[in-house]
């Protein structure tokens, strides 16, 4: 009898188990988002990701409404990647959180806003070691709070001072999360652990040694999502490194033309025949620090216009109206040129694909580029220097 009781306890057990690994998906994941209450009617939260195809292109995974105040979404995930959270306007023209970077990978993860910009987090291993440490720091908070409240007032791109101090109160939270993430990132042993760290933002301060350490974790993790994109973007990296040694000072400056708004085409070396400086501009209407550049390139661009300066601007931008939009607002005198394929330009290519706004100022006479990137009381320095 006790023999027979043993028999069905062990068949039993087997039987459960085997139940379990069949109904038990080791690739499933749920994303619970609470706190719809927080935000407009309408609110809809989005998580995207880069495209493996096209690493500078963003695909959405999620864009979905609230529900009585909850948004739950299930789907399924073979490895651990970044992934980018964020509520907006359901016409997706603003935005209420900010943009929080965690970790899309199997089980349950579960984000709970208290406030439209403040929240608590629980999830897998590595959304959690990503997202909590900076979350619950009181450094961090304090810096995030004053920057959102300065946000949600409304600042306008074309307000030079609220424009200055949104960018000051930015780079405000960047530091205690910056040295957040490089205590964490000391503790871990893990190379996901690690790369996902570099990938949502930690950096040693030597860039060329973060990368090195990149590829020998990239090395370990060929499989994962995240380490291929990484891959991608140190290949792009390296290449771009190569071009920009091509674009510094003392280097001859590459010629292009292109378009403006009414179709007439411009190129650079044409335009520089007419001129005695010529300042090269990569902008983009969805660049804040682009536009709020600009009202200062104006001023300069008015004083010293006459006296032979000219500017030459390429936008970054992919959709004509809204390229023609910015620059109706900002109401641009000089050439505003651009062909509408973004980063995917053969122009931008030539530049390196640089992060905007990136400008270089050319000697017209000789195409020698004399000053990289110089904006606000730099290029007025530059100019006078040259004019005088």
């Amino acid at each position: 009898m006790e023999i027979k009781n043993k028999f069905k306890w062990v068949l039993t057990t087997i039987v459960l188990s085997a139940m379990f690994a069949c109904t038990t998906d080791p690739t499933s994941y749920e994303i619970v988002i609470k706190g719809g209450e927080h935000f407009p009617e309408g609110a809809e939260a989005q998580i995207s990701r880069r495209r493996v195809d096209s690493i500078r292109k963003f695909e959405t995974i999620i864009e979905e409404s609230f529900k009585d105040g909850v948004i739950v979404h299930k789907g399924q995930v073979t490895s651990p990647h970044v992934v980018r959270l964020d509520v907006r306007s359901g016409d997706g023209k603003k935005m209420y959180s900010g943009i929080i970077l965690m970790a899309l990978e199997p089980g349950k993860t579960e984000i709970d806003f208290t406030s439209t910009t403040e929240f608590t987090f629980k999830g897998g291993q590595y959304s959690e070691l990503i997202v909590n440490p900076v979350i619950n720091d009181p450094a961090y908070q304090k810096a995030n709070q004053a920057f959102h409240a300065h946000r949600n007032k409304g600042v306008s791109a074309k307000d030079e001072k609220a424009m200055k101090e949104y960018y000051r109160l930015a780079a405000e939270t960047s530091k205690p999360r910056g040295k957040i993430l490089a205590k964490v990132y000391q503790q871990q042993k893990d190379p996901l652990a690690k790369l996902l760290l570099h990938r949502v933002g930690y950096h040693s301060g030597d860039g060329q040694a973060d990368m090195k350490t990149q590829e020998e974790l990239i090395s370990q993790l060929e499989d994962n999502r995240e380490a291929i994109i990484a891959k991608k973007e140190i290949e792009m990296a390296k290449e771009a490194y190569a071009k920009r040694a091509t674009l510094e000072i003392g280097k001859t400056m590459k010629d292009f033309k292109a378009s403006n708004l009414q179709g007439e085409g411009f190129q650079l070396s044409e335009v520089m025949k007419k001129n005695k400086y010529v300042l090269v501009e990569l902008w983009a209407s969805w660049c804040g620090p682009c536009r709020a550049e600009i009202p200062h390139m104006k001023r300069a661009y008015e004083a010293f216009h006459e006296k032979g300066f000219e500017i030459m601007s390429f936008s970054l931008d992919t959709k004509r109206k809204d390229w023609e939009k910015a620059s109706d607002e900002e109401d641009i005198p000089w050439i505003n040129t651009s062909d509408l394929k973004g980063y995917e330009s053969p122009i931008a290519k030539k530049f390196a694909t640089p992060a905007v706004p990136a400008n270089w100022l050319v000697d017209a006479s000789t195409g020698e580029i004399i000053a990289l990137h110089v904006r606000g009381k730099a290029l007025d320095q530059k100019l006078e220097e040259l004019f005088k």
